[in-house]
C-alpha cells in the first residue's frame, strides 16, 4: 500500500452544496447503497403497518443495535445459500456467497425476513460485518483473506491468458483446476480468439462512455422506439473523504460533470488513474451518470453466443464472474477489472494485428441489443450466482440453459434472477429480440424435471 497522501482541506460551502443536490436528486436518505447499479434493489420504502399483524413495506434496523438479530440472520443466510445446488466447489462458493447475503442484508431479502414477510433492511450492512459473523464458526472467512485470495485468483486467471493469448485454443483448467471453481468448465476447450472476443465484448458493455455513445449509434429500438439505457462510472474514492461527505447512495441520483469535478477537488475521487490503491484506505463506489435501466447480463450472454459462438459465450460468462469478485478485493483497478482485462486483450491485438480484436460497433450493437428498455422489455439481470446455480426444476446450471435454448434443445421450465422471471416470458423476449437482430433461432420449447 503506498503513503497516504497529505488531506486536502475540504470546502465546506461546496461540499454542503453538493450534498443538498444530491440528497434533493435521490429523494433517498443517506445510507442506502447500491451494487455498481446494475443488480441490487434499494430497501423497499418506509416502514409502515396496516390493518392486521401484517407489515408493508419495510423495517430498517441497525446492525450494532440489532447486533443478535444481525448474526443470527447471517448465519441462516450463508447456509441456506451453501445449500443450494450450484455447479461450483464449496470453497469458491464460500468467497463469493458472501456478498449475495450483503445484497439481500441491505434489502430485507432471503432469510432477512420477518414472520409476516416483511422485509428487515440492515442498510449498514458491508462485506466485512457479514464475515466477521461467518469467521467465528470459519476462520478462514475473515474478510481480509477472502478479499486476498478473491484478487489472487483474478491475478492468476488474468496473468494465464495474457500469457496463453496466441494460442489457438485454450484448455478452462489452468493448473488443473476448473476457472473460478466453476465444474462445467473442468477440461473444457475453447477457441481462444472467440473466447477472449466474448471476453472483451462483456469487459466493455458497462463502461458509461461505451453506453453513452450506444446511443448516439442506435437512437431507436427494435420496434422504433426512442432508445434509452442508464449507467454510471465506477471510480476509486478515498474511504475517509468519501465517508465524511456523507453522499450515501452515489447511484441513487444523476452526478453532473461539475459536481464530478467537485469530488475530484476535494479530494473524494481519486485522481490519478495509474495510482496503487488498497482497501480499506480505498474503495470502489459506483456514480450514476444518467438514470435508466441498464443491461440484462442474460440477454448479453446469449446474444455472445448467437453471433460468435459457444467459446465467445464463455468468456463473456468469465468476464461476468470476474465482474462480481471484482468489487471485493484488497487492492483496487481503475474502471474495474474486468474493463482492465478488456483493455489489455485490445491492446495486445492492436500491438500484434494493428487493430482490435472487437471495433467499437460490436460493443454498441450487444448494449443496444442487451439493454433492458430494448424492445420487448425484460426486467431481468441474472447475478453471477444465479447463472452457476442449478434452478429448481433444472439439471443444470442457468447459463447452460441459455446455451440450450441457442442450440435449438428443449429448455428448463425454471424462474430466472432475483425478478424470479419466468423461463417461458425471458425466452420469448429473447427468441424476438434475436429475431430483429437477424439471428433467428427456434421457438424455445421446454421440458420439466420432477
Amino acid at each position: 500500500m503506498r503513503r497516504r497522501r497529505g488531506r486536502k482541506k475540504f470546502s465546506t460551502r461546496r461540499v454542503d452544496a453538493l450534498l443538498d443536490q444530491v440528497q434533493n436528486g435521490s429523494g433517498k436518505s443517506k445510507g442506502q447503497n447500491q451494487d455498481r447499479g446494475r443488480r441490487n434493489e434499494g430497501p423497499r420504502g418506509p416502514e409502515s403497518r396496516v390493518s392486521g399483524n401484517r407489515w408493508q413495506g419495510s423495517r430498517i434496523l441497525c446492525v450494532n443495535r440489532d447486533r443478535e438479530l444481525f448474526e443470527g440472520l447471517v448465519n441462516l443466510d450463508f447456509d441456506f445459500l451453501m445449500a443450494q445446488p450450484f455447479d461450483a466447489g464449496a470453497r469458491s462458493l464460500a468467497d463469493l456467497l458472501p456478498q449475495s447475503v450483503v445484497g439481500r442484508a441491505m434489502n430485507g431479502h432471503g432469510y432477512f425476513t420477518d414472520d409476516f414477510g416483511t422485509p428487515l433492511c440492515f442498510p449498514e450492512a458491508t462485506f466485512e460485518r457479514v464475515l466477521s459473523v461467518l469467521e467465528k464458526t470459519d476462520p478462514n472467512l475473515k474478510a481480509h483473506h477472502v478479499r486476498q485470495r478473491r484478487g489472487q485468483m483474478l491475478a492468476d486467471f488474468c496473468q494465464w491468458v495474457l500469457k496463453n493469448i496466441d494460442k489457438k485454443e485454450l484448455i478452462l483448467s489452468p493448473d488443473g483446476k476448473p476457472v473460478f471453481g466453476i465444474e462445467f468448465l473442468s477440461g473444457q476447450k475453447v477457441d481462444t480468439r472467440e473466447f477472449l472476443t466474448g471476453m472483451v465484448l462483456a469487459g466493455f458493455m458497462d463502461d458509461w462512455s461505451y453506453r453513452a455513445n450506444t446511443m448516439r449509434h442506435h437512437r431507436l429500438t427494435f420496434e422504433g422506439l426512442p432508445f434509452h439505457i442508464g449507467g454510471g462510472d465506477i471510480l476509486i474514492v478515498d474511504t475517509a473523504n468519501f465517508e465524511m461527505v456523507g453522499l450515501g447512495d452515489t447511484g441513487a441520483s444523476v452526478f453532473t460533470d461539475e459536481q464530478m469535478r467537485t469530488l475530484q477537488d476535494i479530494g473524494v475521487i481519486c485522481r490519478n488513474r495509474h495510482g496503487e490503491y488498497s482497501f480499506p484506505e480505498y474503495d470502489q463506489a459506483y456514480f450514476r451518470r444518467q438514470m435508466g435501466d441498464g443491461v440484462c447480463d442474460d440477454m448479453a450472454i446469449i446474444y455472445i453466443g448467437a453471433k460468435y459462438g459457444f467459446s465467445a459465450m464463455l468468456g463473456a460468462f468469465v468476464m461476468d464472474a470476474i465482474d462480481t469478485y471484482d468489487k471485493y478485493l484488497l487492492d483496487l483497478t481503475w474502471g474495474g477489472f474486468d474493463t482492465y482485462l478488456a483493455g489489455r486483450i485490445q491492446k495486445h491485438f492492436l500491438n500484434t494485428e494493428d487493430e482490435p480484436l472487437v471495433w467499437d460497433d460490436a460493443i454498441f450493437d450487444l448494449i443496444h441489443f442487451a439493454a433492458k428498455r430494448n424492445s420487448p422489455g425484460i426486467n431481468l439481470s441474472s447475478s453471477h450466482r444465479r447463472l452457476i446455480q442449478v434452478e429448481k426444476g433444472a439439471s443444470e446450471a442457468t447459463v447452460l440453459n441459455h446455451w440450450r435454448f441457442l442450440q435449438g434443445e428443449p429448455v428448463f421450465d425454471i424462474k430466472l434472477g432475483f425478478a424470479r422471471v419466468p423461463a417461458r416470458d425471458f425466452y420469448d423476449v429473447a427468441f424476438r429480440r434475436l429475431q430483429h437482430a437477424s439471428l433467428p433461432v427456434n421457438k424455445p420449447v421446454f421440458i420439466k424435471v420432477k
